[in-house]
């Protein structure tokens, strides 16, 4: 085989995984997204809430949220200067306030997308992971 054709092999195959990744696209969950990342208060969040997928009018979207971690192992994260050693004191509630009223609001964003009617929540597993945390 000469290079010339071994080239127009490479440039075939190339051509080809670049039109599946372009068909595999979901211009919603993609909208979605980035609705998300131009929000201002998102944005200064520490976490970074982003869309799964989307099934017909639900989209999924992650969240440091769920009864398998608790709040406080993610405040210890997200924000390591709050000290977690009392869950009752007012900053720890400011905290938690504050993620909920930051996941609040990417669900607004996300129900303010076209054809979006409600939201789930999906526990992100690769953050928890990407700091040693497991999730189960």
């Amino acid at each position: 085989m000469s290079n010339k054709q071994q080239l127009l092999i490479v440039i075939a195959l190339c051509c080809g995984l670049a039109l599946l990744w372009f068909l595999k696209q979901n211009p919603a969950l993609n909208n979605l997204n980035a609705a998300l990342q131009a929000d201002a208060t998102l944005q200064a969040y520490p976490y970074t809430f982003r869309t799964i997928k989307i099934e017909g009018d639900v989209a999924t979207l992650t969240s440091p949220r769920s009864p398998q971690v608790s709040v406080l192992q993610f405040l210890q994260i997200a924000k390591p200067n709050l000290d977690t050693s009392n869950p009752d004191s007012p900053s720890m509630i400011a905290a938690q306030k504050e993620l909920a009223q930051v996941q609040e609001q990417a669900a607004d964003i996300a129900k303010a997308q076209p054809g979006i009617k409600s939201v789930q929540w999906e526990i992100d597993r690769s953050w928890y992971a990407s700091h040693g945390i497991i999730v189960e």
